[in-house]
């Protein structure tokens, strides 16, 4: 037993941070260090996030959608012509095919923008889907006759209804689903 006047006597009356004593309970001759401060969230700044958001999503979907209309457009009438003239599948279709993958591909990153914001997809889908489809709705004589127009030896979009109708829907579903999506993590 230490007398009344050793140092170890000092340590354990003396107050630190709230504690009666300066010793654990394991017996070491200091306090423990404070516990580590939790991974504090930063909050976000609100409106000028969301705003970059959608504009990230919004310029990407609108810029790479007609690309990716144009590859597939263009692989898929290739190679539909080529059929309808008697070529084989071996004449060429894989090149036609890859250029029809290319602009799938290209789609499938619009509709994963929604991941980003889902208004990117779905303004994508109006402008690029819905608005052309609806002009070959309303008029189908004027439709056809400014896609043969078009500065090129390609006829394009000759299957509106199917190209529009399908690439719109599944771009409206991205975005919306993107939108519905859950909290991020």
């Amino acid at each position: 037993v230490p007398a009344a006047g050793h140092d170890l006597e000092r340590f354990r009356t003396t107050p630190t941070r709230g504690r009666l004593d300066s010793m654990t309970d394991s017996g070491a001759p200091y306090a423990p260090p404070p516990p580590p401060v939790a991974f504090a969230h930063t909050p976000r700044t609100g409106r000028q996030s969301m705003a970059l958001r959608h504009l990230a999503s919004v310029g990407i979907a609108l810029l790479a959608t007609p690309v990716g209309l144009l590859l597939f457009d263009y692989g898929a009438t290739r190679y539909l012509r080529g059929q309808a003239y008697g070529a084989s599948l071996d004449e060429g279709s894989a090149g036609q095919f890859v250029i029809m993958f290319a602009g799938g591909l290209v789609l499938t990153g619009v509709a994963a923008t929604a991941r980003i914001s889902g208004l990117g997809p779905v303004l994508a889908a109006l402008v690029w889907a819905l608005v052309p489809f609806l002009w070959f709705v309303i008029d189908t004589t004027g439709y056809y006759s400014t896609m043969t127009d078009l500065p090129s030896t390609h006829f394009w979009f000759s299957n509106p209804p199917i190209l529009f109708g399908a690439v719109g829907a599944l771009l409206l579903g991205g975005g919306l689903a993107g939108r519905w999506r859950g909290a991020r993590r």
